[in-house]
């Protein structure tokens, strides 16, 4: 019987990397994106940065006229390079629905005179409670 060995695989790619360092000055740096396949992304900064800082990568192309958008990520310290270099794990963020967002009531709209109401209105307040 055979087995099959998976390797993983790790691929580099170029980014841009943009957010605020620990002296909370906004910096851009290039650098290259680690990304194993099977565990996590991770880049090596010049700058320092905090620990869990929010960052924005964005994958630089050959061919700027086909710009990709930024990701924001998270950044989580792994280690410090015998360079001197930083080097930070990224999680990628997913945007949180607060509950005070989700519970405000919808304001009433404002009419000029003579303006006639949108129909989804006229039915709020004719079911509103007097």
């Amino acid at each position: 019987m055979l087995r099959y060995t998976h390797f993983p695989v790790t691929r580099w790619y170029a980014v841009e990397v943009s957010g605020w360092d620990r002296t909370e000055s906004f910096f851009v740096e290039t650098c290259e994106l680690e990304w194993k396949e099977e565990s996590d992304k991770q880049v090596t900064l010049k700058r320092v940065i905090n620990d869990n800082a929010v960052l924005l990568v964005r994958l630089l192309q050959f061919d700027e006229s086909d710009r990709s958008d930024p990701v924001v990520c998270e950044a989580k310290w792994v280690r410090r390079t015998k360079g001197g270099l930083h080097q930070f794990r990224l999680n990628t963020v997913v945007p949180r629905r607060r509950e005070q967002e989700s519970s405000v009531a919808w304001p009433e709209p404002v009419m000029q005179a003579g303006e006639m109401p949108f129909a989804w209105e006229v039915e709020r307040r004719n079911s509103a409670p007097k």
